[in-house]
């Protein structure tokens, strides 16, 4: 009787371990109902969450769906898990249609400005055999108005906890040759958890990836924020990025209004019409601030 209980025991254990959820989902900000766009060459919507379902119809990059709600079946593509979602689409004769699409094939988000199409995917994951870390193999996509995907760049990066994914199209901000600037983050929405900024570049013909921020804090203990300055904002320089970092530590935790340590430094990077250099690092000022 003994046995049959802890057998009993191991097997409701493993059942509610099989139905985590991957923490992989959480990168789509996709609520019931949500807007979303597809972000893989091609891909098929099937009957029901299966690879070996039926399957109903294939959509292409760009074309904008519905997600009705998430199911809880994962599955794994390229060592990315996530979940199928129901979808609603209108086809090409207007009819409004239903299935099931496996969620990596979908954008974490997606913007438009004028006849663009900005849009990011995570297209793997993986842990490397050379250092053990995990990491993500994210893509920037930009397309025209007939889904034409016009430059592409990928890049790997560790995530971590940072999760909540934000982009926005920012204009060129006075950089030579550039007509527009992709920014996208992942978020920490928990003290402690990094915020991880990625810039992009657009001159028309190509992506060029431009340096990175990260921003954190941790209550009224500690924080540490970096920050640009482009060339057409408050304290811009012609064909000059600058970038802020401050950090900042609670002399005394408990404080009502903690007193911080401040340190402050800057980075000075200049600017090509084609990539950012490196050309002066400004040595930190130290002050104090009341919060």
């Amino acid at each position: 009787m003994k046995k049959i209980f802890v057998l009993v025991v191991l097997i409701s254990q493993f059942q509610s371990f099989s139905q985590e959820k991957s923490f992989h989902n959480y990168y789509w900000n996709n609520y019931e109902n949500s807007k979303s766009i597809i972000g893989a060459t091609n891909c098929y919507v099937r009957a029901t969450p299966s690879t070996k379902a039926t399957v109903l119809d294939s959509l292409q990059i760009g074309k904008e769906i519905t997600v009705l709600k998430a199911t809880d079946i994962d599955y794994a593509i390229k060592g990315l898990n996530v979940s199928w979602v129901e979808i609603e689409y209108q086809s090409k004769s207007g009819t409004i249609l239903k299935g099931y699409l496996w969620k990596g094939f979908l954008a974490l988000g997606y913007t438009k400005k004028k006849s663009l199409t900005f849009l990011t995917t995570i297209d793997k994951y993986e842990i490397r055999k050379k250092d053990s870390l995990d990491v993500f193999s994210i893509s920037v996509k930009i397309l025209n108005d007939k889904n034409t995907v016009l430059g592409q760049k990928t890049f790997q990066e560790r995530l971590g906890e940072s999760s909540y994914f934000q982009n926005s199209a920012i204009g060129g901000l006075g950089l030579k040759s550039i007509t527009d600037i992709y920014r996208i983050s992942f978020d920490g929405e928990a003290c402690g958890i990094p915020s991880l900024f990625y810039y992009f570049a657009w001159n028309g013909t190509k992506i060029i990836q431009l340096p990175g921020k990260i921003c954190s804090a941790d209550g009224g203990i500690y924080f540490y924020n970096e920050n640009f300055i482009f060339p057409k904002e408050k304290g811009g320089k012609p064909d000059t990025i600058i970038k802020v970092f401050k950090e900042g530590e609670a002399v005394d935790e408990e404080a009502i209004n903690p007193i911080f340590n401040v340190k402050e430094w800057k980075e000075i990077y200049e600017w090509n019409g084609e990539k950012a250099f490196l050309v002066n690092k400004i040595k930190p000022k130290k002050y104090k601030i009341k919060y």
